[in-house]
């Protein structure tokens, strides 16, 4: 212990190394994604706006939705490109169980096929990321 009467040493304040790593709460390093990081983002968010689109229009078309309304035929004709697409694939392209709703099978294989797509593009991606890792 020291007393009151003595010389206490002078404190220095440290600094911080220039080339110091940011480390979050979760212990791993901190950095911005790279390029083809992001490119692989924006797939999977476009391919899943995409297939959540297709999902709503089949929704829609199962429950038998107005046609009519201003929400359903914008849901409608927006999706209808990328469904069409896939209509003739099979030879039943939607079964009409009761009423007005419509069972649209190329809407199912659409959202397959474009999960499949985007699952193919993410992969190529992947594949970059794999040889800058490498270097």
């Amino acid at each position: 212990m020291t007393s009151p009467n003595e010389p206490t040493e002078p404190t220095r304040e440290v600094e911080a190394p220039i080339n110091q790593v940011n480390v979050n709460a979760g212990g791993a390093a901190a950095s911005s994604p790279g390029s083809l990081s992001m490119a692989r983002r924006v797939v999977t968010l476009a391919f899943s706006v995409l297939v959540v689109l297709i999902a709503v229009r089949f929704v829609l078309l199962a429950l038998g939705a107005n046609a009519g309304n201003a929400w359903v035929d914008f849901i409608y004709s927006v999706s209808e490109p990328f469904v069409d697409l896939f209509r003739g694939v099979f030879s039943l392209d939607h079964m009409s169980p009761v009423g007005r709703s419509v069972i649209d099978v190329a809407a199912i294989v659409a959202m397959v096929g474009y999960g499949l797509l985007a699952i193919l593009i993410n992969a190529i991606l992947r594949l970059g990321d794999r040889e800058q890792a490498g270097a």
